[in-house]
Order: structure tokens, then sequence, then C-alpha cells
């Protein structure tokens, strides 16, 4: 009876102390945990990036003679407008005249040779190989007459656009040689912005809304533009090279060298998209998800399609989410569904150690 009494004493603290530990566990379960949180933002707030550059001639050309000679004639100064066609610089033809008859004579001479005796090839009085000797006499007369015609031509340097002529290499009267710089040419007709890309921005130059530009000094404000190229690698510098052409036909007051701000509208994916730091969003089976805190301080698991990284330490996705929700950015691997969260106040830049 003694030994009864003392099993069922026994059965009964035991009892006692699992209830305890159920008790303890679900207590530390239903714990309210302490996280970070941030606002979810509207991705249109955050699409706008700025670059500054500098504006840029369509294209700048060093003209040259394809032949050489004394310099007759510089009929052009730096600063000058020419059209296209225009005459620049002659050189003296003299020597040129000379080798276009010399040539045209040898030319004259072989061609009535060889029509001649191909007549008599026809009526078979000629052998073949003396005809083709002839022919080949012929051909070569005339590549050198023609060649000639084209020197003679190349003595005038011509503008092959219509722009600025920016310097002048040479003086009058002087004897250049082919190829010899002559004069420096600048194309107007189109102006461009010249900025540097970094590399955590590139690819969104492919998503493009709008770019405007501003011109301080030319007081020209949001004046359209496009792409018009860009670098496939890096400079020196480790930045990408783009080309911003300028979309407008008042360029009167826009000059090369001045200082430019491009701005540069990216295309949002989609009009639901929204922002939220990148320590926000965790993967779990596969998929992508973020905690948002509800109103009963309580997290719920939304999960999300991550669009793009910004460069600025945030994400873009998409998810039947608003803006100015409340997003858990700290702690996310350790929350569960439907637990209690208290948030973290932010430091006030004047709390310097959070002891106030």
């Amino acid at each position: 009876m003694r030994r009864a009494n003392f099993l069922m004493l026994a059965l009964m603290l035991a009892a006692g102390i699992f209830t305890s530990c159920g008790s303890n566990e679900s207590q530390d379960k239903e714990k309210a945990r302490y996280v970070k949180s941030t606002e979810i933002l509207p991705a249109d707030n955050n699409n706008k990036l700025i670059y500054n550059g500098i504006v840029k001639e369509r294209r700048q050309v060093t003209l040259s003679f394809k032949v050489g000679g004394p310099v007759q004639e510089l009929l052009v100064d730096a600063g000058d407008y020419v059209q296209q066609g225009q005459v620049l610089a002659r050189i003296d033809k003299r020597d040129y005249n000379i080798q276009v008859q010399a040539t045209e004579a040898r030319y004259t001479q072989t061609k009535a040779e060889y029509e001649r005796y191909q007549k008599l090839y026809e009526r078979k009085k000629l052998p073949k190989n003396t005809l083709d000797q002839l022919k080949a006499g012929y051909l070569m007369a005339k590549s050198q007459y023609d060649a000639a015609i084209n020197a003679l031509a190349d003595t005038d340097l011509k503008a092959p656009f219509s722009g600025y002529v920016d310097k002048k290499m040479i003086e009058n009267f002087e004897t250049v040689g082919a190829g010899q710089p002559i004069v420096e040419l600048l194309d107007f007709s189109d102006l461009e912005i010249v900025v540097s890309i970094p590399e955590g921005h590139i690819n969104e130059m492919n998503d493009i809304a709008q770019i405007t530009c501003d011109i301080r000094n030319a007081n020209q404000f949001d004046v359209p533009a496009k792409v018009k190229s860009l670098s496939k690698k890096t400079g020196d510098d480790h930045m990408f090279e783009a080309k911003i052409l300028l979309e407008t036909e008042n360029l009167e007051h826009i000059k090369p060298g001045m200082v430019a701000k491009v701005k540069v509208l990216q295309d949002s994916s989609c009009k639901e998209s929204m922002l939220v730091p990148v320590e926000s969003v965790f993967a779990e089976a596969g998929k992508k998800y973020i905690w948002l805190i509800t109103s009963n301080a309580t997290v719920k698991k939304q999960e999300v399609s991550v669009l793009k990284v910004q460069g600025n330490g945030l994400i873009e996705i998409k998810s039947n989410i608003k803006a100015g929700q409340q997003v858990v950015t700290a702690g996310v691997h350790t929350l569960i569904e439907n637990q209690e969260v208290k948030v973290l106040p932010k430091k006030s830049e004047t709390n310097i150690g959070g002891l106030l």
C-alpha cells in the first residue's frame, strides 16, 4: 500500500513537470520578436538617374590632300563656315596637267593600235597572243590616264560635309605631302553629350522611358534626347561611355565643350512595381518572399517577383502590395507566419549610441 502511494506521487510530479515545460515552450513560441522595418516605396519615385556630361560636335575630321605639291590657294580661316563640296585649298595644277596630257596621248595611241589589230584578228590575219599583248598595253595606258585625271581632281581639297573650320595646320604657298593634315572641320549638324556611366547602371540604360538635358550656360532646359551609342567595354576609369543625341533644331546657343546635365527617366517594368531593401527579400522553396507587418503587429509572408536590382541598395519587385506598408528588413530568416513582432525604433542622428 505504501509502495502504491509512492508511485502515485511520482507520477503526479512528472505530470506537473511536463505541463510546466509545455507551457514554457508555448510562451517562447508566442513571444514577440524585435525586428527592423521600413516603408515600401513606389518605383516611380526612384527611377530617375542624373549624369553630368560634355557637349560634343557630331564629328571632327582632319582633312588632307590625296596628292602632294605646293599649295597655291588656302581659301579658309579658322572659324569659317563652309558648305559641303566647297573648295578649301588648291595645289598647283601645272605638273598634274602635264601628266594628264602625257597619259592621254599614250592612251589614245594604244587604243587606236588595239582597235586596228583587232580587225586583223577578226579576219584571221593576227595570232591571238599578239592581240592579247596589245590589249594589255591598251588597258594599262587607260588606267594611267584615269589615274592622272583623278590626281588632277584631287588637287582641290573639298569639304566632305557642311561645318566650321576649327583650325588650319598650314599656311598658303607651303609644299605639302599626300596625307599631311591641312584643316580640321567640325560637323555641328547634330550635337551630342558624352557621359560616363557606372557599371552598376549600364544595364538600366536599355530600359529608358525619357531623356532630357539641361545646358545651363546656353539657357536650354529639358531638351529632349536619346541614346546614340553605348560602349561595350569600360575605359581606364572603369566607366562606360554613352553618347546622348540632342533631338532639337534649336542648337544656336549650344556649343561644344559646354557642361550638360542628363536626366534619364527609367521605364518602370509595371505600374505596380515597388522598391524594398535588398535584405528584406528572401528565398524559400525556389520562390521569393518578404515579411509584411500587419496592423495587428504580426508578420505575413508575401510572395514577390523580383524585377531588377537598383544601384542604391533597393530592389524592384512586383506583388499585391502597396506603397507605405511596412516590410521587415532584418531577421527575416527567424520569423514564422503570424508571429507577433515589435518594431525597433530608428536611431536619431542626435542620439549617438542609442543612449537616449
